[in-house]
C-alpha cells in the first residue's frame, strides 16, 4: 500500500513538473527582450463601475463592446497578411503568461509599433502592403495597373477595398465581402443595440452604421453620427485611418471605441462651433482656396472610453479624433471631434510632464499644463476639418494626390493650423490671452513626446519638421550647454504662420514634389535630437489603457 502511494506521488510530481515545463515556453532571453520593449509603455489601469447604470444600458454597452471586438478581429487581418496563422500558432504553443504571447496580442502582430515596426519574432520585415494588398505588390505595379485599366481606378483607390491577385490580374474586393464573417454579426448586434437605446439620434446612427458595414457606403451613417448630441453614450466604429497602409496611404483600418460621454464638459465646447467659418477664413493662405460653406456642422464630445479595439488600441494611443475622414462628408456636412479625456489625462501625467522636466528651460516649465495641452489637442482636431479636402479645381482627394506623404503632411497641417487657430480664439477673448505661454510651451512638450515615435510614424515626422523649422526661424532656442529648449515668444507667431501657409498650399495644390522638398529639408533628425531621445530611454513613450469594468 505504501509503495503504491509512493508511486502515485511520484507520478503526480512528474505530472506537475511536466505541466510547469509546458507552461513556461519562453526563454530568459525572450523575457528580457520583451521587458526591454515594455519599458516604452506605461500600463494605466482604467476601472469603471457600471453597476449603477440601468440593466438596459448595461446590456446596450455589453453589445457595443461585442461589436468592438468584431472590429478588432477585422483589424487583425488588415494589419499583416500572415497575422491569423501566427496568432493561432502563438496561442497554441505559448502559455497565457508567456511574455512573447502577451506582447504579440498587445501589438496585434509580431511587430513593435513604437520601434518602427521592428520584428520581435522570427518574421520578415513588415511589408508596407499590410493586409490590404498582395505582400509582393509594389506601388509601381499598383499605379501601372490603374493606368492600363482606367475602369478599375475608382475601386482601386477606394478606402474600402482589398487588392488581391486573381491569376495574372489584380482585383479590388469590397470590405463587406472580404470581411463578411464579421460585418454580418456586427450589423446584427448594432441593430439589437438600436432597440435598447432611448436616444433617437443614437438609434438612427446605430441603424445607419449597421447598413454601412454591409455595403461600405458610409455617408448616411457618418452624417447621423455627427448629429448625435447630448447622448450619454457614444461609439466610434468603422474603417477610418489610413496609417496602416504604408504603400499608398489609401486603405482604411477598422477601429472601435465604446464611450461614456461627459455631457457637461462637452457642452462647454459648443461655443467653438460658432466660429468654424471664421476659422476657415482666418487660415493663412489665399482666399481662392478657402471653403465658402458657412453651414458646416461640428460636434464636440468629451468622453471616457471603456473599450478600444482595432487600429485605435495598438501602438500610438489617440487622445482625440476628428472624424469621419471622408472629404465628401467634410464638404457637405462637417465633422465630429472626440476627446478621450481619460487617455489625455494619463498622457499628461505619465509622459509629457516627465519629458518636459528634462528638456524645457526651468523658467518656462510652469507653463507646461494639462489645460494648455487640452486646448491644443482640441484645436488640432478642429484643424483637421479646416483647409483643403480636394486638390483645388479638381475632385481628387488630397490624400490621393500626396500618396504616402499625406499622413504626415496632414498631421503637420493640423498641428500648425491648430496653433494658428488658438491665436484666433485668444484674440477674440474666448480663450484668455494669458494662456498663450501655456499653449506654446505645452505644444513644445507634446513635440518632444511625439518625436520619440520616430520619423517613420506620421505624427513623429510632423513633429520633427516643425521642430527643425522653428529652430531655423529662431522660434525655438536650444542651449547646447544645458540641453534644454525654450520658446522664443517674439518670433514664434511668424514661424507658425509661415509653416502653416506652406502646408496648406501643399494640400491645396496636391503638390507632391513640394511636400517631398519640405520633408528633405526639415525631416532629418539632428544629432542633438538623437542624443536626447537616447537619454530619455528610461522614460515610457506612451500609455496603454488597461480597462476593467464592473458590470454588476
Amino acid at each position: 500500500m505504501q509503495k503504491r502511494l509512493y508511486l502515485l506521488m511520484v507520478v503526480m510530481s512528474v505530472g506537475v513538473w511536466m505541466s510547469c515545463i509546458q507552461k513556461k515556453t519562453w526563454s530568459e532571453a525572450e523575457a528580457r527582450e520583451i521587458e526591454f520593449r515594455l519599458q516604452k509603455y506605461v500600463i494605466v489601469p482604467m476601472e469603471y463601475d457600471l453597476s449603477r447604470y440601468s440593466e438596459r444600458d448595461r446590456e446596450l454597452l455589453k453589445i457595443l463592446v461585442e461589436v468592438g471586438k468584431l472590429a478588432d478581429e477585422i483589424f487583425w487581418r488588415q494589419t499583416y497578411f500572415d497575422n491569423i496563422r501566427l496568432r493561432e500558432q502563438v496561442v497554441r504553443s505559448r502559455s497565457p503568461d508567456d511574455p512573447v504571447r502577451r506582447f504579440f496580442l498587445m501589438q496585434a502582430g509580431p511587430y513593435d509599433r513604437l520601434a518602427h515596426n521592428e520584428p520581435f519574432m522570427r518574421v520578415p520585415p513588415k511589408p508596407p502592403t499590410a493586409g490590404f494588398y498582395p505582400p509582393d505588390l509594389t506601388r509601381e505595379e499598383f499605379e501601372e495597373w490603374i493606368q492600363r485599366h482606367p475602369q478599375d481606378k475608382e475601386a482601386f483607390l477606394s478606402p474600402y477595398t482589398v487588392i488581391q491577385r486573381d491569376g495574372e490580374r489584380l482585383i479590388a474586393v469590397p470590405y463587406h465581402k472580404v470581411y463578411r464573417e464579421w460585418v454580418q454579426p456586427m450589423a446584427d448586434k448594432l441593430r439589437r443595440a438600436a432597440e435598447l437605446t432611448d436616444d433617437d439620434h443614437f438609434r438612427k446612427y446605430l441603424l445607419a452604421k449597421a447598413e454601412a458595414v454591409l455595403t461600405d457606403r458610409y455617408f448616411d451613417a457618418d452624417v447621423a453620427w455627427i448629429d448625435v448630441q447630448d447622448s450619454r453614450l457614444d461609439m466610434v466604429i468603422g474603417p477610418f485611418e489610413v496609417y496602416e497602409d504604408e504603400l499608398n496611404n489609401l486603405k482604411a483600418a477598422y477601429e472601435a471605441s465604446v464611450e461614456m460621454v461627459d455631457q457637461e464638459e462637452s457642452r462647454k465646447l459648443a461655443v467653438y462651433t460658432q466660429h468654424l467659418s471664421a476659422l476657415e477664413q482666418y487660415l493663412p493662405y489665399p482666399d481662392v482656396y478657402k471653403s465658402q460653406n458657412t453651414q458646416l456642422t461640428s460636434t464636440f464630445v468629451v468622453v471616457r472610453d471603456i473599450y478600444r479595439g482595432g487600429d485605435i488600441r495598438v501602438g500610438y494611443q489617440p487622445v482625440a479624433a476628428n472624424l469621419p475622414n471622408d472629404p465628401e462628408v467634410h464638404a457637405r456636412k462637417g465633422s465630429k471631434k472626440t476627446i478621450w479625456k481619460n487617455i489625455l489625462e494619463a498622457r499628461v501625467q505619465h509622459i509629457i510632464f516627465p519629458i518636459g522636466k528634462r528638456l524645457i528651460v526651468p523658467e518656462q516649465l510652469p507653463y507646461l499644463s494639462g489645460q494648455g495641452l487640452f486646448d491644443f489637442v482640441l484645436m488640432h482636431e478642429i484643424a483637421h476639418g479646416l483647409g483643403p479636402r480636394y486638390v483645388h479645381g479638381t475632385r481628387t482627394p488630397v490624400n490621393v494626390a500626396l500618396r504616402e506623404l499625406y499622413s504626415w503632411i496632414e498631421e503637420n497641417k493640423a498641428d500648425l493650423v491648430g496653433l494658428h487657430s488658438l491665436r484666433y480664439f485668444r484674440e477674440k477673448g474666448i480663450l484668455s490671452p494669458e494662456m498663450e505661454a501655456r499653449h506654446l510651451v505645452s505644444f513644445l512638450g507634446g513635440i518632444f513626446r511625439t518625436l520619440r515615435f520616430g520619423t517613420r510614424e506620421a505624427h513623429g515626422k510632423a513633429a520633427l519638421v516643425t521642430l527643425n523649422f522653428f529652430l531655423e526661424k529662431g522660434a525655438v532656442r536650444y542651449d547646447d550647454h544645458t540641453g534644454r529648449y525654450a520658446i522664443q515668444f517674439q518670433e514664434i507667431d511668424e514661424a507658425v504662420t509661415e509653416l502653416a501657409h506652406e502646408l496648406l498650399m501643399i494640400e491645396a495644390e496636391g503638390d507632391y514634389a513640394r511636400a517631398r522638398e519640405l520633408e528633405q529639408r526639415y525631416g532629418k533628425t539632428p544629432e542633438v535630437v538623437k542624443r536626447w531621445v537616447n537619454q530619455l530611454k528610461d522614460l515610457p513613450i506612451d500609455v496603454v489603457p488597461e480597462y476593467g469594468i464592473k458590470w454588476e
